[in-house]
């Protein structure tokens, strides 16, 4: 599984910057985002959501997926959850196969509904 450091510097020299430029651009400490690309921070060093959020900025990348590669959950999910706790159950207890099944109609009628 990639780790957030992998997928940072992946996205990073996709974009042809150095570490030092995008450090620059989010207002951090280049060290520090050596250290997050290497992986070498503790769970608690791990940058926080404004942070991630403001390198994704940077970086012209998906906020959400660099959130939950540094296992934060980001707000606008946990709201969701939290608004409809048993529908999430729900689908909490699906097993993969039936998920997969699930989202795969969910967008078969998502296509059809832009067709009409």
């Amino acid at each position: 599984m990639t780790t957030i450091g992998q997928r940072i510097r992946e996205i990073r020299k996709s974009r042809n910057l150095t570490q030092r430029e995008l450090a620059d651009r989010v207002g951090i400490n280049f060290t520090y985002l050596s250290r997050v690309e290497n992986d070498r921070l503790d769970d608690e060093q791990t940058p926080r959501e404004e942070t991630l959020q403001r390198i994704a900025k940077a970086l012209e990348a998906d906020p959400d997926e660099l959130l939950l590669l540094a296992r934060r959950i980001p707000d606008s999910y946990r709201d969701r959850i939290l608004s409809s706790p048993g529908v999430f159950r729900k689908l909490l207890n699906l097993s993969d196969a039936d998920l997969e099944d699930l989202v795969g109609q969910l967008e078969q009628h998502a296509r059809r509904s832009r067709h009409l």
